[in-house]
């Protein structure tokens, strides 16, 4: 069970940077044409074009390295069952390694492709402001907040001293500041202008397809092995193995599922070639389950797992804590 921790703790600390980076993003996916305009809403709103596309990175290379991750495990389990000398000598500690820093060396490769794929800002802007009404939305609530910082700045200079009408000035400076830096933050891809768009998409999808079919061949190769090796193995054995396969497998199918319809409403954007309001968020919505659900799966099949997160939900440990700590006190008094 080594391996199995070494693969869920990188997948887990992956899926920490992509749940932390797509709630700092929370974009809003607009297609026109040959064109996708990725509108941010989340607090990255705030920083310079280049960071935001750095998060974004952070995003795919996460992203990329789980779905990657998981088929290797597979087939890393396929090759112990199977009892191979001829392959199980060159799956060590230290290949292992070495094999998740070329995962990771290919998930970072392809976020590069993606970073310089986008289009400059303005070619963005231009469009958003031409074919949706999300620059106007965008004044308008810019508008508002500037009001209720003027209302602010008022109330302020009518209830305090001339001390605090410094402070007063302060706002209406910072007021100043934010109307001049806060922008509509966008980012995007055009394949008619950037060809290195459609290789992202072709290596993106070839890894979706090559992860599913080999952990759906491995898991299956994996079963099999168990039941032709019932008979020479404990029955808690066979029971532990089996009970591997279907967590390992539940978790690792819930992104290759949860990408499918992101990929089908892909394709019905380019055939209509305009998005509709229901289809911009879509795929946020579908790729924000995937850090909740794939851990649910391993809790939910992992009886050791599921213990912990009972007894810390239900603070059992804290309750039998209190208890001894009691227990120690009334033996105390009664020497």
């Amino acid at each position: 069970m080594r391996e199995l921790r070494y693969f869920l703790s990188n997948i887990a600390v992956s899926g920490v940077f992509f749940s932390t980076s797509l709630l700092a993003l929370q974009p809003q996916t607009v297609s026109r044409g040959s064109m996708t305009i990725r509108v941010v809403h989340g607090p990255a709103q705030y920083l310079p074009e280049n960071a935001v596309k750095g998060i974004t990175c952070v995003i795919i290379v996460s992203y990329l390295y789980a779905i990657l991750s998981f088929p290797m495990f597979f087939f890393y389990r396929s090759i112990t069952l199977a009892n191979s000398n001829k392959f199980g000598q060159y799956f060590t500690k230290r290949n292992l390694l070495i094999t998740f820093i070329i995962l990771f060396v290919i998930s970072c490769v392809e976020s590069g492709i993606f970073y310089y794929s986008c289009i400059p800002y303005n070619i963005l802007l231009e469009r958003v402001n031409r074919t949706t009404n999300i620059v106007e939305e965008f004044e308008n609530n810019t508008m508002l907040l500037n009001q209720h910082l003027r209302n602010i700045d008022i109330n302020l200079q009518l209830t305090t001293t001339a001390t605090s009408q410094i402070s007063s000035g302060i706002i209406q400076t910072q007021e100043e500041m934010n109307m001049e830096k806060h922008h509509l933050s966008l980012f995007g891809d055009d394949y008619s202008r950037n060809p290195l768009t459609l290789i992202f998409y072709g290596v993106l999808l070839l890894c979706h397809v090559l992860s599913y079919f080999t952990i759906s061949i491995c898991a299956n190769f994996i079963m099999k092995t168990l039941k032709r090796k019932q008979g020479t193995m404990s029955q808690d054995t066979f029971l532990e193995n089996r009970l591997l396969v279907h967590s390992v497998f539940a978790e690792s199918i819930v992104p290759l599922l949860l990408s499918a319809p992101v990929g089908a409403n892909a394709v019905l954007i380019t055939i209509y070639e305009n998005s509709l309001s229901w289809q911009e968020f879509l795929p946020t919505y579908f790729m924000s389950m995937v850090p909740v659900l794939s851990p649910l799966c391993t809790i939910m099949f992992i009886v050791p797992y599921r213990n912990a997160v009972v007894s810390f939900l239900t603070l059992k440990s804290f309750r039998g804590n209190s208890a001894t700590a009691a227990a120690n006190k009334n033996n105390d008094s009664d020497d």
